[in-house]
């Protein structure tokens, strides 16, 4: 319930005001050089298979650059998920992707969301716990680097959230309510949404364009132009 998905009144405003500013054109703007960098990353990777003339899986491929990229730009993370598939975040990552929408689980707090506060008492997670804990151990390593400035001056959202537990939370016109900061479980959540909000949509669309393009050759030349 900390995610900003299901959060709801007081919390709910509190969480958007802390996110909102890493959503400015400027903040995005400073995160474009991570993304840039990766897609550089995706076309030597792409054509190194080309040059062995090796058949591609373009949705792996695509699936691959997008994790780079919302972990990258939500964890400051650096991984090669395609020539590192093994890599904890991509593992963990794609884990979270492995629970079916008829899962019990999500049929109940669909149908009857009357009963998650009971859930929560008998500790009946959605996520399996060991996942969690990764995520949470893996915010609080990384923000203890930082507090300690082993950041290297990068701009991503867990930087930004790291940021707002020590400055004051105000909205856009300034006025400071006295807001509390995010807990940790709460930069963890809004870290795993963005997972889940970024990576099957970004990966399923670039693979969708590329194979439009692919059986399009005139179009593809159009925008090789």
């Amino acid at each position: 319930d900390a995610a900003i998905t299901v959060a709801q009144d007081d919390q709910w405003k509190r969480i958007r005001t802390v996110l909102s500013p890493a959503f400015t054109s400027g903040k995005l703007k400073e995160m474009f050089p991570i993304i840039k960098n990766l897609g550089d990353i995706l076309i030597k990777n792409v054509q190194a298979k080309a040059e062995h003339d090796e058949s591609m899986d373009m949705k792996e491929i695509f699936g691959a650059y997008s994790m780079d990229v919302v972990v990258s730009t939500s964890f400051g993370v650096n991984i090669d998920s395609m020539n590192n598939p093994n890599d904890p975040f991509v593992t963990n990552g794609k884990r979270l992707f492995l629970i079916k929408f008829l899962n019990p689980k999500i049929l109940l707090i669909v149908f009857f969301p009357c009963l998650v506060p009971l859930l929560k008492k008998m500790k009946v997670h959605l996520f399996p716990k060991d996942l969690m804990h990764f995520y949470m151990n893996a915010i609080s390593s990384i923000k203890e680097k930082r507090q300690k400035g082993k950041h290297e001056d990068r701009v991503d959202f867990l930087q930004l959230m790291v940021d707002s537990q020590t400055e004051d939370i105000s909205e856009s016109g300034g006025i400071n309510h006295g807001y509390k900061a995010l807990t940790d479980a709460e930069i963890m959540a809004q870290s795993i949404v963005f997972i889940l909000a970024g990576y099957e949509t970004t990966s399923t669309a670039l693979s969708f364009l590329f194979y439009y393009l692919a059986t399009h050759p005139n179009v593809q030349q159009r925008l090789q132009k």
